[in-house]
Order: C-alpha cells, then structure tokens, then sequence
C-alpha cells in the first residue's frame, strides 16, 4: 500500500537528515519544505512540489521516484541525486532547478520538464532522455559535468550557457557522441543535440573557412548545435571506432558544416589523433546548423551511405529486412533485432557484395511474434563499423493503409509501416507536395533531415491523411 506523506506547514531540515523508510511512499508538498546546507533528505518514491508551495534546496535531496514541480525553485545550492531501479520521469510546469545533480539510475531518466544545474553534473549511471528541444538538460555559465561516458550520457538535448570550452555530454543511448564548442560569444545559450543520421545530401560548396571543396561528410551521424539566439565560436568533432568507417589518413579530414544548400568545409585546426580516434576543430563561425566529420580526399570516403532500409513479414510469418547502399571497402552487413530499441542481438550475417550500390536481403529463421525493432551493422575491412536507421515491425492488427509512424515527432526521418504497396505523398501545412514516396508492404524508412520543424502530412493514394511531426 502506497503512503503518502503530505506537508501542508514550514518544514526545515538542519544538520539532520530525513528518512523515509518506506520505497513506495509519496512526498506531496503544498506549503515549504527547506533543506539547509548539512541536511539530507531520502524520498522513497515520488515527490511532487505544487503550484502553491516553496521547495529550497541548500543540502542533498534523494529521490527514488518520479517529481513534479509546478513552482520556480529560487533557492539551489544544494544537490539532487536522482537513484532508482526503474526509470524516473521529470515533469510539471515548472523548470527543476539545482547547483549539483547526480544520475546513477541504470533505467534512466526521461525529462518532460528543464533540468537546469548551475555546479556540477555527475554521470554515474544511466541515460538522461530529453527528446524535445524545450526541456533540455540546461547548464548555466557555471555548470560543469563528468563520469560521461556509454552508459552514462543524454540522448537528446542539451543546453550551455556562457562563454569558453564546453564538452556536450550527448550519445544515441547506447553511445557517447561528445562534441565541443569553444564559444568566444554566446548571448543566451547554445544547444547541442546527437543525431545517429544523415543531414541530407547537399553539393559541396567553397564558401566556408576553406575554399577546398568536400568530397564527403558522413553520413551516419551529425550534431544539430545552434544557438538560442546569436553566438561565435569553434566546434570540434571527434571520430571514433562508432559511426566512421571509410578514414585512410586524418590529413583528409576537416569539419563539415550543412549550411543553407551547401556542405561547407569549416577548416581542420588543431588536427589530432589516429584514423581509429581523434579530433578536429573548426575556424571561428558566427553561422550554426548542422555539423559532422568531413574529407577532402578521395581514399577516405568515410562510412557507407544508407540509401533506404525497410522491412515486411512474408505469408510464413517470418520478418524480411531489406537494405539498399552505396559501399566501399564493407566486409560484412550483420542483421540485429531489439524488443526495445536499445538491446539488440545478431540474428544473421550477410557478406559484401563489393564496392557500388548495391540490394540486400533477409529473413529471419524463427516466426515473427512481438512488435520488433530491426537494424544493420555494417563492419568495414580495417574493423570499424556502422549502424543502419532502426526500423520497427509489428503485427497488422486491422487493416489500414498506414498502421503505424514511428517515432512521434521525429527529428531525422520515420518510419511507416504499410499493410500494402502503395503511393503517398509527403506535404506541408500549406498543402504543397514535398516528395512523392512509393510504399512497400512493411516497414519503410523515411528519411526527412532536410524538413524544417513543423507539422507534416501523408496522404496516400486512396485519400487517407496521417499527421507528422518534425522536432
């Protein structure tokens, strides 16, 4: 039985601690509760602070839960350790703010609201999930983070105050994907968020630090770093053993910037590493979009490039995952399968057919039961490897034209999975057609990086309307 512990009257914590000694129980604040500095605080489960109370952090607050907050904190120089066994939620009307903060849950946390911090973040454990762009992981000027590591990162995004060098704690969840921004300005904050996609193809242009054209940029992954409102600096993207087949020599390498309808090469100051891991920083830009790892050599093509993915389950009941790409120096394409979208196994193996676009295609020995998450990991022949876009399968239920999209919003490309072939197209809020799309039975990925944010429509060929999101 859940019990609820209800303060309706100034409470004050100094030099002491409270404990509650049950895990299920429930911290309701609706007066004032003070932690002041030496003072602890264990919450064994939720803690929700309302819109008519006043919560002042100044020592160390538990919380084993979910938390709500409706009202402005205005008093945080404390810390906040978040520690559980499922995953934690943060919501309300209101930003959760605090000096320090601390994560070791291995669930994770999902922020539906801001978690800003002004000290120090501390990465033990888990992911912190931010998938919209309005409730990041904010850190002021004077916030700093570490621990950040594969198991310990945000997937999604993340906001920095202040001027000076800042390592973007950002990764997919399974990953940690750093990029650093050395802002010599920034009025109001940079935001950063991980994208394991491609940004869309553009031509090489020569109007970027450097007038020597790209020859590539990769294609599987990119950071979206943009300010809030005006900002200069440098960037620096790393490579490693993750998403950047294809680097023969780093003297190739540079710092490719998608702007406008261009690909743009920004420079390769401070150079650094081997072809398995290192680093290259941009020259100063004032201008912000899309970034990722470019070449300008033709020996270092970096990773294959996806040219589409999809999947159907045949009359056997058996899932058939179909890829399509344009390769070079591949060994093997292996097929791995999730239940949800972040464990996943190997259930086959398909050798290169040899550098080119070229089709593959398999199915799955054991029958398809349970909505699944289906990806490729393509291994070059030095070792290095990528990952495809994930698609998700799942059983037909009633049928329909499209019978689901996944993910609601989406931010790089989606996924629509059709009971039947068919032709739809893609418009916009004002009913202009974007692109023509041929549907196969299944899934079929649908890439759409190049989409401003805003409401999108599919409409297929008997007149059905679907609505999408792009963040």
């Amino acid at each position: 039985m859940k019990k609820l512990l209800t303060l309706t009257a100034l409470l004050v914590l100094s030099g002491s601690a409270i404990y509650q000694d049950v895990r299920a129980q429930v911290l309701y604040n609706d007066a004032a509760l003070f932690i002041n500095n030496g003072a602890s605080l264990y919450v064994g489960g939720d803690f929700t602070n309302t819109a008519t109370a006043n919560f002042n952090n100044n020592g160390t607050a538990t919380i084993t839960g979910n938390v709500t907050n409706d009202q402005v904190i205005s008093s945080y120089t404390g810390k906040i350790i978040f520690n559980a066994g499922t995953t934690q939620t943060l919501s309300g009307a209101a930003a959760i703010f605090t000096k320090d903060f601390e994560i070791n849950n291995a669930a994770g946390i999902i922020l539906n609201t801001t978690l800003k911090a002004d000290g120090t973040v501390t990465f033990i454990n888990g992911i912190i999930t931010a998938a919209a762009a309005i409730t990041p992981l904010w850190f002021t000027a004077n916030a700093t983070h570490t621990g950040a590591a594969d198991g310990a990162h945000v997937n999604g995004y993340v906001v920095k105050e202040g001027t000076g060098t800042f390592a973007y704690p950002v990764g997919d969840g399974a990953r940690y994907q750093q990029v650093r921004v050395s802002a010599t300005a920034n009025a109001t904050g940079i935001q950063v968020k991980y994208n394991p996609a491609d940004a869309g193809a553009a031509p090489f242009g020569t109007t970027g630090a450097s007038a020597t054209p790209l020859l590539y940029y990769n294609t599987n992954e990119y950071w979206d770093i943009h300010p809030l409102s005006t900002a200069t600096g440098t960037v620096t993207i790393y490579w490693d053993d993750y998403n950047n087949a294809g680097i023969a020599n780093t003297a190739h390498l540079s710092v490719a910037h998608k702007s406008g309808a261009f690909w743009l090469n920004e420079g390769a100051a401070g150079l650094s590493g081997t072809i398995t891991a290192g680093s290259v920083t941009s020259a100063s830009l004032s201008n912000w979009s899309p970034f990722a790892l470019g070449s300008i050599n033709s020996l270092s093509t970096l990773p294959v490039r996806w040219l589409g993915i999809s999947g159907s389950i045949t009359t056997y009941k058996q899932a058939l995952i179909s890829w399509q790409v344009s390769e070079l120096n591949v060994t093997t394409y292996q097929v791995e399968k999730s239940t949800d979208a972040r464990q996943f196994v190997t259930i086959g193996r398909l050798n290169s057919k040899g550098d080119g676009n070229n089709s593959y295609s398999f199915t799955e020995a054991d029958p398809f039961i349970v909505n699944t998450y289906y990806r490729i990991k393509q291994t070059d022949m030095d070792g290095r490897y990528t990952y495809s876009p994930v698609i998700r399968l799942q059983t037909t239920g009633a049928i329909s034209d499209v019978i689901a999209v996944y993910p609601v919003p989406f931010t790089t490309g989606f996924t629509l999975t059709s009971n039947k072939a068919q032709k739809a197209n893609l418009i916009n809020a004002r009913g202009q057609v974007l692109r023509k799309i041929h549907l196969g039975a299944g899934a079929n990925y649908i890439h759409a990086a190049e989409l401003g944010s805003g409401v999108y429509y599919l409409t297929t060929e008997n007149g059905s309307t679907y609505k999408l999101v792009k963040q």
